[in-house]
């Protein structure tokens, strides 16, 4: 007898082989006290004709509510009497694959192109690695005899490329092998998501694929709709018509009482009584199991379109992620089961994505926002001097330096230097630790507050308790490994208007931010260049690893060329100004003549830069300047641009610090690098670890270069030319600093090509 809609299923019988497929596809929990698999479905899920199908391919025995589902036994003594199975027995018994109704039945219409599923079978890997092992894979290298076609026939990546088959094979043994690290290093360009779907897919096991640009988290989901995907919680309405922040258990459930499925759009999901009343349980949230933890199971349609979202991707196949939200998920409790496959996308970010999650900058505007406090912007619009007086009184009296009696404002500290002493350093956290502390139970204490005045809006109450979340985050990071943070104050004013704190090393916190997800972990790029380095930033134990590296370009040479013969202006810290920018605008505008039809990109690195070109053209080369498009840091206008640029039939020149890294430039005709992208050595994070590892400073240079030079030729038949203008280039290229030339680090065939093309 089912109860409130759902019913029991019990799987029964030798289910250790079995066990994984239970348990990660058909969403069965083991049960210890009667050593069988039990779970809870809807009435009317299509999963039950799934795992009796299981049942019967496997010969397991299948309870439902307590009743006899499928007995094995007694369907062998039927068997034995007759001459001939019906069509609808051979099907369940013979031709069954669970893997073609991955992730379940429900949503198989949006994977009818996905192509052939679970072609080898997962293991699940040994705890001991099998030691360091590398894989070189040249032009010349055979794939492995398998039947790689089968994976894509039927789909728009059919027939796959040379390369992937290449890749694919190592990628395979290496899995088959049990390596819990499997880093991949593969051109720009030469189809990594493909890789990324087709191992998953090989296998036929869960998979969350992760990027960390929202751009090529968009690029998967357009790619292959059949992946799922989920934001965070502000992207989603609460059902519930409460004020935001409601923390008031009562007003909740009568709330919930009303509530209907269609949002009263009051409160966001980031918001809602689930995240801040405490002991109080909304239905329209997935549900747990008996052990705490959530049960993607449970019916979606029921929740509300955060939670949907969330277990509609959990059920799926695929998971794809955007890196910051899958490290908060993960980091703020066990909301994601651990899958089979984490597969990293441009993982040569992974670290310093990581790092950015833990860092944080305290600043004026910061507190402006906060604090509700007029800018200096205001005080400039105000009619007169009375108000003006007012404004400067109200910031006086909150941002005036830090005293523990009502004052906000950042503490006067110096920065720290690589020549700090420790006590010094300790000292300075210590007291930054302490402003910490109050600021974030003044923040709590303010989105508390109930008057219609002075309490905050919604947007206003997103803003605050994700600053105390990260202040929280950063001040128990201290607490544990203070030697490992740096922080950094706006030395340039009497009194800092920023304050800025960073780690230096994440590797010990990779595994809880994001790699425990996966039981094998699959980093993709096309730029790991030294994977030394790149192993000991994440903490990858050398033994557990398997690094494939391509050592090759798929492209024809002369479709991709790399020229530095055309010198812009030196566009260092130092050297940079009007006549800099004017041999740079003189620079692009000889290139861009060269392309009158073709569609071009400018990299220039960083946003002054940008700046300081636009504006030269915009002076000197007006009809440059026409064909330039620019976008805002407005994630919306920014993808707009983007999809326009890539879409409408003109020459207009792009010119962006996002495309550096993640754009499809095929569109491109002509890609210009205004800067050798070497690491901001004013930030004392990249000092300091340059400073302990020039080789990382120096490769971290080189990953940033060959990514920009990988933009416009993502094809065998794409045609695109890039050109270095940094008058400097050469001299890093050929020598480097310390006798550490670039050239020895970039890949080899994008140093042949600016050998043949200088």
């Amino acid at each position: 007898m089912s109860f409130m809609g759902f019913i029991l299923v019990r799987v029964c019988g030798k289910t250790f082989p079995h066990r994984h497929e239970l348990k990660n596809t058909l969403g069965l929990e083991y049960d210890f006290r009667n050593k069988d698999f039990k779970g809870a479905f809807p009435e009317t899920s299509q999963r039950l004709v799934v795992i009796e199908k299981f049942c019967k391919k496997n010969r397991l025995s299948m309870f439902v509510d307590g009743e006899e589902r499928y007995n094995p036994s007694e369907a062998k003594k039927k068997q034995g009497k007759q001459t001939k199975l019906t069509l609808d027995e051979m099907e369940n018994l013979d031709e069954f694959n669970l893997s073609e109704w991955l992730p379940i039945l429900e949503q198989v219409a949006d994977e009818k192109d996905i192509g052939k599923v679970g072609v080898v079978k997962w293991n699940e890997p040994a705890e001991i690695g099998k030691g360091f092992k590398e894989v070189f894979i040249d032009e010349n290298t055979p794939p492995i005899q398998f039947n790689f076609d089968s994976l894509s026939e039927n789909t728009h990546f059919h027939p796959l490329r040379d390369i992937q088959k290449q890749v694919l094979g190592p990628m395979m043994e290496a899995v088959n092998e049990g390596y819990r690290n499997i880093v991949l290093e593969c051109p720009t360009g030469s189809g990594k998501s493909a890789l990324a779907k087709t191992i998953a897919q090989a296998f036929g096991v869960p998979s969350y694929i992760v990027t960390h640009l929202k751009g090529l988290q968009a690029q998967y989901l357009k790619e292959m709709p059949y992946m799922k995907s989920v934001m965070g919680r502000g992207n989603y309405d609460c059902l519930l018509d409460v004020e935001p922040g409601c923390d008031d258990v009562k007003v909740a459930e009568e709330a919930l009482a009303r509530a209907t499925d269609k949002s009263p759009e009051t409160c966001t999901a980031a918001l809602a009584p689930c995240k801040y009343a405490k002991g109080f349980k909304c239905t329209k949230m997935i549900p747990k199991n008996e052990i705490g933890q959530f049960d993607y199971t449970a019916d979606s349609n029921s929740m509300c379109s955060y939670y949907g979202a969330l277990t509609k991707a959990q059920n799926a196949m695929y998971f794809v992620g955007n890196t910051a939200y899958i490290m908060a998920m993960n980091k703020s409790g066990k909301v994601l089961p651990q899958r089979p496959f984490m597969i990293v996308d441009e993982a040569h970010q992974l670290a310093s994505n990581m790092m950015s999650f833990h860092s944080l900058t305290v600043s004026q505007r910061m507190l402006e926002k906060l604090f509700r406090l007029p800018t200096q912007q205001d005080i400039q619009n105000a009619k007169s001097e009375k108000k003006k007086e007012i404004y400067r009184k109200q910031r006086e009296i909150v941002l005036k330096e830090f005293d523990g009696k009502g004052a906000y404002g950042l503490p006067k500290i110096k920065s720290m230097t690589l020549n700090t002493p420790l006590s010094d350093r300790k000292q300075a956290l210590q007291k930054l630790g302490r402003y910490l502390f109050a600021l974030k139970d003044e923040i709590k204490s303010k989105m508390k507050e109930k008057d219609a005045q002075t309490k905050y809006d919604k947007k206003e109450l997103g803003y605050a308790s994700n600053s105390v979340m990260r202040i929280e985050d950063l001040l128990g990071s201290i607490a544990t490994d203070w030697e490992n943070w740096v922080y950094q104050v706006d030395d340039n004013n009497e009194y800092p208007t920023w304050i800025g704190f960073k780690p230096l090393d994440v590797s010990a916190y990779a595994d809880e931010l994001l790699l425990n997800l996966g039981q094998q972990r699959i980093l993709m790029s096309g730029t790991i260049l030294n994977y030394d380095i790149f192993g000991r930033e994440l903490g990858l134990k050398p033994e557990e690893t398997a690094f494939i590296k391509v050592e090759y370009s798929p492209f024809p040479e002369k479709n991709r060329p790399i020229y530095t013969h055309i010198k812009g202006g030196k566009l260092s810290r130092k050297e940079r100004g009007f006549e800099s920018f004017k041999k740079c605008a003189d620079a692009i505008a000889q290139i861009a003549a060269k392309y009158p039809e073709k569609k071009g990109l400018i990299l220039p690195f960083t946003d002054d830069i940008e700046t300081g070109i636009v504006e030269a053209l915009r002076d000197n080369h007006p009809l440059v300047y026409a064909r330039i498009r620019q976008h805002s840091k407005i994630p919306k206008e920014r993808d707009a641009v983007f999809r326009e640029f890539e879409e409408e039939q003109n020459n207009e020149i792009l010119i962006s610090t996002y495309a550096n890294q993640g754009f499809d430039g095929k569109m491109v005709g002509f890609t210009v690098i205004a800067k050798v992208p070497f690491g901001p050595l004013g930030d004392i994070q990249v000092k300091a670890k340059a400073e302990n590892d020039p080789k990382w400073y120096q490769m971290m240079t080189a990953v940033e270069l060959a990514q920009m030079a990988g933009r416009c030729v993502r094809s065998e038949s794409d045609v695109g030319h890039t050109y270095i203008i940094d008058p400097s280039f050469m001299f890093h290229f050929e020598r480097g600093m310390k006798n550490n030339p670039l050239a020895r680090v970039l890949p080899p065939y994008i140093a042949t090509s600016i050998i043949k093309n200088r």
